[in-house]
């Protein structure tokens, strides 16, 4: 019988609100329920506000070691597994977990390779790579040197984090790129993987209200005044009168005030509900309580953790069909409702289409949910698992 693994897990966390951390908590849950797991460190970000630790059980342990932006970060993560001497650590990670500004962004992507370096085996969960990022349409949108800067930190740092023990990439894409760059690096695609539906009952579209929502940190690749601008005219189409949408998130924090400012311009919109931030308890009943969930991207970053919500509670996607959508329908089997990026009139269309013909809608929504479903992050957590104590043939083998 092998040892039972005591495992860091460096992630953004719960009750913190940083990107991945929906992610860290149900992946952190399911290494715990491994039967080759004892122990969980979760190594989190530091709170902006006191907040209670979510209760875990008795196998998981939160440490608050680093902070968003902060030069520090590499050495406060490997003074804390020096001190804990984990059998190995796995890295949750996008490219400004660490830091929206370039320098801590970037020194807190070499703490795998760092941490390897210092004697524990350390792993990497990819959700996305500088290389496969169109900049253009994020944050430095038209400031050519930086972005000429970003490239190239960005291959350094990639480089960097192919000298991890090993990586894992959530996209096939992402997996040819480093392959290219880095034929020797230790680099594998792994889906992103199924939040825990607790096997929950279906609910077919019929059922739910009408009712359309959107989830996300808004502001920057991420809007909104598409999805409005094609919900009025929705609204204008026989028997969609009384539709609702609902959004759920807060501003990306580049672009503070953004929802608010949104809010303000709607509120006498008595269709339109601004729920802010939806709590990990809360989700399963913001999507099962609705038939579609629209997303208004001018780009994409990854995997989306909120397309797999989507697909998981049986809520029907509409999304424009560019960059990483694209990838992830082809590498996983998810579909939905399409629309021409930016285009209001096309997207209101989609969502008409969708809203009247709930029989076509019902069949999506559960060819996303038995597509997702194959990929349970159990198995996710299993080929980590194999991964650290070098044993491939128990794997899963993902097509």
């Amino acid at each position: 019988m092998p040892k039972a693994l005591r495992i860091a897990f460096v992630s953004a966390f719960p009750p913190g609100l940083r990107s991945l951390n929906e992610y860290g908590f149900h992946f952190a849950k399911a290494l715990a329920e491994h039967e080759d797991v004892a122990e969980v460190i979760i190594l989190g970000d530091l709170l902006t506000e006191p907040a209670a630790e979510l209760d875990m059980g008795p196998r998981v342990s939160v440490q608050r070691v680093w902070d968003f932006n902060r030069l520090s970060t590499p050495l406060k993560i490997l003074r804390a597994l020096r001190r804990i001497k984990p059998d190995a650590v796995i890295y949750n990670l996008q490219t400004a977990t660490f830091g929206d500004r370039e320098v801590p962004a970037a020194l807190g992507l070499m703490t795998p390779m760092l941490s390897r370096f210092a004697g524990t085996k350390s792993g990497i969960i990819g959700h996305n790579i500088v290389a496969g990022i169109d900049l253009e349409n994020t944050v430095l949108r038209g400031q050519r040197v930086r972005q000429m800067i970003v490239k190239i930190g960005g291959a350094v740092i990639t480089r960097a984090m192919t000298m991890a023990s090993y990586m894992s990439v959530t996209l096939r894409s992402y997996a040819d790129i480093l392959a290219k760059r880095t034929p020797r690096a230790d680099v594998t695609l792994v889906p992103h993987g199924t939040f825990d539906t607790g096997q929950r009952d279906w609910i077919a579209l019929g059922d739910r209200p009408q009712r359309i929502v959107t989830m996300g940190k808004f502001g920057t690749y991420k809007k909104l005044e598409t999805l409005l601008a094609a919900f009025d005219i929705l609204r204008k189409e026989p028997g969609m009168d009384k539709v609702e949408l609902v959004i759920g998130g807060t501003d990306h924090p580049n672009t503070a005030g953004y929802v608010a400012g949104i809010a303000k311009a709607r509120k006498d919109d008595k269709n339109v509900v601004f729920a802010g931030y939806i709590a990990e308890e809360d989700v399963p009943g913001f999507f099962e309580g609705a038939r579609l969930a629209v997303f208004d991207y001018e780009s994409t970053t990854g995997s989306s953790g909120v397309l797999h919500q989507a697909a998981s509670f049986g809520t029907v996607p509409v999304f424009p069909r560019i960059g990483d959508f694209v990838d992830l329908c082809e590498d996983e089997g998810l579909t939905g409702g399409n629309f021409k990026p930016g285009d209001a009139s096309d997207l209101a269309a989609k969502m008409a289409e969708l809203l009247s013909d709930m029989d076509a809608a019902d069949r999506i929504a559960r060819q996303n949910r038995s597509a997702v479903d194959a990929v349970p992050m159990s198995d996710i957590v299993t080929w980590h698992i194999a991964k650290i104590t070098n044993r491939p043939d128990l794997a899963p083998v993902f097509d």
